[in-house]
């Protein structure tokens, strides 16, 4: 069978060059079935896909990142559990001074500065006290949590007992309820003198 002159030497539907009379040089194969010869990357490449733009990637070669890195949403609920301890910077926590001075699932004890926290007229504001009553709620229900699961908190109650006008108050948080879905934790803060001036309770799931 004769080409036509008008017809490339290749005669490919996908050439890119168009069609052309022109006769192959000695250096591009006569036929799409010639013998490949060794790419620059190890790999086997015929004369064609010297001379054509390619498509897709060489073997070997991935085009993407991988989807999952290490650190990603996949691992973070392990992760959160692991490292809460070193996350507890920056968050509500140390806007407020909180210090953990014992951490685990039977017994939880958070102190907490009076400065800084007071309402107008002088005393400990009463959203700080939440906020210390779920801290160390939360810091138990942690260590209590099945492995690969965080708690959060569904359910907060807290009652104010005894106004504190200065020093420190602290929580001490104790299990009432320990399940493989939810947790209770009851927490009592007095002042630096013992005396009770807040309890309070949090409900947290495990997910």
């Amino acid at each position: 069978m004769t080409r036509s002159a008008g017809w490339s030497s290749w005669c490919s539907p996908c050439q890119p060059t168009g069609m052309s009379n022109q006769k192959p040089d000695a250096a591009r194969p006569s036929s799409p079935d010639s013998v490949a010869a060794p790419g620059a990357d190890g790999g086997r490449r015929t004369g064609r896909s010297a001379e054509m733009a390619v498509a897709f990637p060489p073997p070997g070669v991935r085009p993407y990142p991988d989807p999952r890195p290490a650190g990603s949403a996949v691992s973070a609920a392990s992760a959160m559990r692991l490292g809460l301890e070193s996350a507890e910077a920056g968050t509500l926590m140390a806007t407020l001074g909180m210090e953990v001075l014992e951490r685990g699932a039977e017994r939880t004890v958070v102190r907490m500065p009076v400065e800084g926290a007071l309402q107008v007229a002088g005393t400990l504001h009463g959203g700080a006290t939440a906020a210390l009553v779920e801290t160390a709620a939360s810091v138990a229900s942690r260590q209590a949590a099945p492995e690969g699961l965080v708690p959060v908190g569904a359910e907060l109650q807290v009652s104010h007992l005894r106004p504190v006008y200065r020093g420190w108050v602290t929580a001490v948080a104790v299990p009432v309820h320990r399940g493989g879905r939810t947790a209770v934790y009851e927490v009592s803060i007095s002042d630096e003198d013992g005396r009770l001036v807040g309890r309070g309770t949090l409900r947290s799931l495990f997910t």
